[in-house]
């Protein structure tokens, strides 16, 4: 999935700078056309990504790291380009400064590229996880201010309620005015657990039995889903279902948190037996309800 990649990290950083290269050793028709008089931009956009879709399938098969199967997935949407190109047109036939400097065309389509290529891996990952893009954008500034106050603590383990708290009261300090970060610690949390492979880590190491069991388990039945399908069967469960299932895999879904199997056993005075049971009962239900949902897109793209 694409989704389980870097796309934040050095995987990412590097697929989308010899994109960008990529596109510029095909740019000068395209420079060269945009110089006319009312040019067709879109047609002459399809056709530069044309030339680069087909550049790209043949170096697949040679790519030992396995980033540039990601490379055609990324150039779709070309209106969005073409308009993005038509809106500064003046740019990108070099008749624009920049603090009294000109503008290099190639400069300023490698800016629009850029854009364009960050645009659509977010709508990639959101599509792929079931969610918003906006959320992965804000996963993202979450993570690199994160991981500042992480150098600065040198903290090697992010997946920690005090982290989340100095990440909140951060923001609270900092970004007070902005209503696309979350100010409290729990929604903190909740972003890391989603995304977060440091996260991921810290669930797998945990020391309850019962709970690494689960997890297995989990791990067994959702192997090969795609998100936006577990993301429809995850929302279809009760509240109390999904009390469980936060508190075993803390996926940020009920609106009560649990720090741990133990704190919703006390609360709701069960027992492990009794919660495992519960549980596997969850588990089933979620698989029958993937496997519907699979079974049913399957059969819509074979019509």
């Amino acid at each position: 999935m694409i989704a389980t990649r870097d796309w934040y990290g050095r995987d990412w950083k590097l697929l989308r700078l010899q994109l960008v290269k990529l596109c510029l050793q095909h740019s000068e028709n395209l420079l060269f056309d945009l110089q006319k008089k009312d040019p067709d931009v879109l047609a002459l956009i399809k056709a530069f990504t044309l030339r680069l879709q087909q550049n790209i399938a043949a170096r697949i098969s040679l790519d030992q790291l396995g980033l540039w199967q990601h490379g055609l997935a990324l150039l779709v949407h070309p209106e969005q380009l073409a308009r993005d190109c038509e809106a500064d047109l003046e740019a990108l036939r070099g008749q624009k400064t920049s603090n009294g400097e000109p503008v290099h065309p190639r400069q300023a389509l490698a800016r629009k590229l850029q854009q364009y290529f960050e645009t659509n891996r977010r709508e990639l990952v959101a599509t792929e996880m079931g969610i918003s893009a906006n959320k992965v954008k804000t996963w993202e500034r979450l993570d690199r201010i994160s991981r500042d106050i992480a150098r600065l603590e040198h903290l090697g383990n992010r997946c920690i309620d005090d982290h989340f708290e100095q990440v909140a009261r951060h923001i609270k300090e900092h970004h007070g005015h902005d209503k696309n970060l979350p100010r409290r610690a729990e929604t903190v949390k909740g972003y890391f657990y989603r995304f977060s492979s440091d996260c991921l880590q810290f669930i797998e190491d945990r020391g309850d039995t019962m709970d690494k069991l689960s997890l297995e388990d989990a791990k067994e039945l959702l192997q090969g889903v795609g998100m936006a399908e577990l993301s429809h069967c995850l929302q279809a469960l009760s509240q109390q279902q999904r009390e469980i299932i936060d508190a075993t895999f803390h996926l940020g879904l009920s609106k009560v948190i649990y720090r741990s199997v133990d704190d919703y056993l006390r609360n709701h005075q069960l027992g492990k037996v009794e919660y495992e049971t519960l549980l596997q009962g969850i588990l089933t239900n979620l698989g029958q309800c993937i496997e519907l949902r699979l079974a049913a897109r399957q059969g819509g793209l074979s019509r």
